[in-house]
């Protein structure tokens, strides 16, 4: 591997904060190697949801001091995401029980511009809560969905995006990272791309891409922008991100006692106090993880620091990707076939999650025999990206999804699991 970085340079220390990594909670030892369907849980995260979310009011307000504990409470998460997504307010956050929910509230309030004659633009990469919630509205509305194919490697057609658009495109939906294949796409460029050739507006689902790099609303340039609390080490939670210039043109729906502005309008009823407790816990600990990377600037900005933290994870990331390929090669047996990015000068175009397949298994029989010979936990199925799997005229495919507290230690005994299986 290359030479380690700082995060590699703390890595035991970084694991030992994920009670979950070794054994479950009857004790039994394992390997899990399914972090695209949900990350492990951090102890600051647990800890917070015993603490302070317990002692929390359940409803915010002015007067008393437990709602205002709450409220201020509220705002300092909402502040945190902003932080994190380098927004421009916190009243541009919002809270949902989960991002394919967040998708589904944004679609309804973005009804009345998918009107007869109006097109939107889904691709072939996205997770299908990027994709439903766009058809579905689009058919109840009698718009046009247009789809956007793969290059033969697999990477978004962006060349073909940008030949869907015209004047009467409503609303582009893009992926930051593809959850079967780990591929990221170029936000940023491709953005830019498409306002200039249309009024459309972008949303971006980045649960895949916001565990692994930095994500940056501003600099990205879209619309709206949805990940999961649950991928970034924390509780089972939606955030959506809106971008406050197009607060005028989205009608969500809403209890008509609640509050008209954003963020309120989005949000159906009391707020999940725990969820948000656990949010605040996990997003701390990458603070911690970016002051670590940069002892020198303990006083940065929580932006800064957050930017830093990414950073770091991808890099180190980026050295495991490498690692996984290099033992990939080794192995030489013409059963197995990894699909996705697979050339090694490419590795900053991908995340650590690797679809495969080996002929004379399924993907189900693979899984099984993964945890019965090394109590090793992966992935099978579409994992709800099943475009590229119906691309590939598969049913289903097998997903190995590493994060920041595995190491090369992991992917040998990975594969020293699959040499063993492919032997015997």
């Amino acid at each position: 591997m290359p030479e380690p970085d700082v995060i590699y340079s703390i890595f035991q220390k970084l694991r030992s904060r994920f009670p979950g990594f070794s054994a479950d909670a009857s004790g039994e030892r394992h390997l899990y190697l399914n972090s695209g369907a949900g990350s492990l849980t951090v102890d600051s995260c647990l800890r917070a949801v015993n603490t302070e979310g317990s002692v929390l009011n359940p409803m915010p307000g002015q007067i008393t001091p437990p709602e205002i504990q709450t409220r201020q409470f509220q705002q300092q998460v909402r502040q945190l995401v902003a932080d994190f997504l380098g927004a421009a307010s916190p009243e541009e956050i919002s809270f949902h029980f989960s991002t394919t929910a967040a998708l589904f509230n944004l679609a309804i309030a973005l009804r009345s511009l998918f009107k007869p004659g109006k097109n939107l633009i889904v691709t072939d990469l996205d997770h299908f809560a990027n994709i439903s919630p766009w058809e579905m509205i689009a058919t109840w509305q009698g718009a046009e969905t247009r789809r956007v194919r793969l290059n033969s490697d697999l990477t978004l057609d962006s060349g073909h995006l940008v030949s869907q658009l015209d004047h009467n495109t409503v609303l582009v939906a893009l992926t930051g990272a593809s959850n079967v294949l780990g591929t990221i796409v170029p936000l940023t460029d491709l953005v830019s791309e498409i306002k200039q050739k249309s009024p459309a507006l972008v949303v971006v689902d980045a649960v895949h891409l916001a565990p692994h790099a930095p994500v940056d609303v501003r600099e990205i340039g879209c619309d709206f922008l949805t990940f999961s609390g649950y991928k970034i080490f924390g509780p089972m939670i939606g955030l959506l991100y809106s971008r406050k210039e197009i607060q005028d043109r989205i009608a969500p729906y809403r209890v008509e006692t609640n509050k008209e502005k954003s963020p309120f309008c989005w949000e159906q009823g009391m707020l999940p106090n725990l969820q948000l407790a656990g949010l605040k816990g996990a997003l701390n600990y990458l603070l911690e993880v970016g002051r670590a990377a940069s002892p020198g600037d303990s006083s940065a900005p929580a932006r800064r620091t957050f930017r830093r933290a990414l950073e770091a994870i991808k890099r180190y990331e980026q050295d495991l990707s490498l690692y996984f390929l290099e033992r990939l090669k080794k192995i030489g047996s013409s059963r197995l076939k990894l699909y996705g990015i697979d050339s090694p000068g490419r590795v900053t175009s991908r995340t650590p999650t690797f679809a495969l397949e080996l002929a004379g298994l399924s993907p189900s029989e693979l899984k099984k025999m993964f945890w019965e010979r090394g109590r090793i936990i992966i992935a099978d199925g579409n994992h709800y990206s099943a475009v590229v799997v119906r691309h590939l005229q598969k049913s289903a495919l097998n997903r190995v999804s590493l994060a920041h507290y595995d190491g090369p230690d992991s992917i040998d005994l990975f594969f020293d699991c699959l040499e063993n299986i492919i032997s015997h």
